[in-house]
């Protein structure tokens, strides 16, 4: 399971576009035929199957009532990223949203695998928080790379850095 959140100022479409090269990448690399349905796919999954690559669940969440309002609540970006996804037609990728109580927090950052973060700043000055909520619960973190973000994050320590969407989904192909 991978955990990001999400706040409005973040490119959404980073995420996107790496989890759809993640689902080509592996379908090619193991000749899958994706003319089988998700259903077939995730199937296997819930019956114990095991994969040379996983199957990849990104659970989607914010920080605040308004970024759940605009993307996990009813707002229209919850809407247009959800139209977005399905027609992307992932076998190897699912996308959940959900809103967290505070005690819930900890508890599904310390579940996850790994900790996506597409925080960048405008001054180059500024921290993610989400990090270290994410290194608090010994989670590892796969953060945009930008100006002062090795404060936070060491490269192969605590966590990898990335500039690009490719980069990302090549992040992920490692991971397993």
């Amino acid at each position: 399971m991978i955990l990001f959140f999400r706040t409005p100022d973040e490119d959404f479409g980073i995420l996107l576009e790496a989890a759809v090269m993640y689902d080509r990448r592996v379908a090619a690399l193991l000749n899958e035929n994706d003319s089988n349905g998700d259903e077939f796919l995730w199937k296997a999954v819930d019956e114990g199957k095991t994969f040379l690559y996983p199957r990849l669940l990104f659970v989607i969440t914010g920080f605040n009532l308004e970024c759940y309002k605009r993307f996990e609540g009813k707002g229209p970006e919850k809407e247009k990223y959800e139209v977005k996804i399905k027609k992307l037609n992932l076998k190897r990728v699912a996308f959940r949203t959900m809103w967290l109580s505070p005690e819930d927090y900890p508890l599904l950052l310390g579940s996850a695998d790994l900790g996506v973060c597409l925080h960048t700043s405008s001054s180059g000055l500024d921290l993610p928080m989400k990090v270290v909520d994410m290194f608090g619960c010994g989670l590892p973190v796969c953060a945009v790379s930008y100006s002062c973000i090795t404060e936070l994050v060491e490269v192969e320590k605590n966590g990898l850095l990335f500039s690009s969407s490719s980069e990302l989904a090549d992040e992920l192909m490692v991971r397993r």
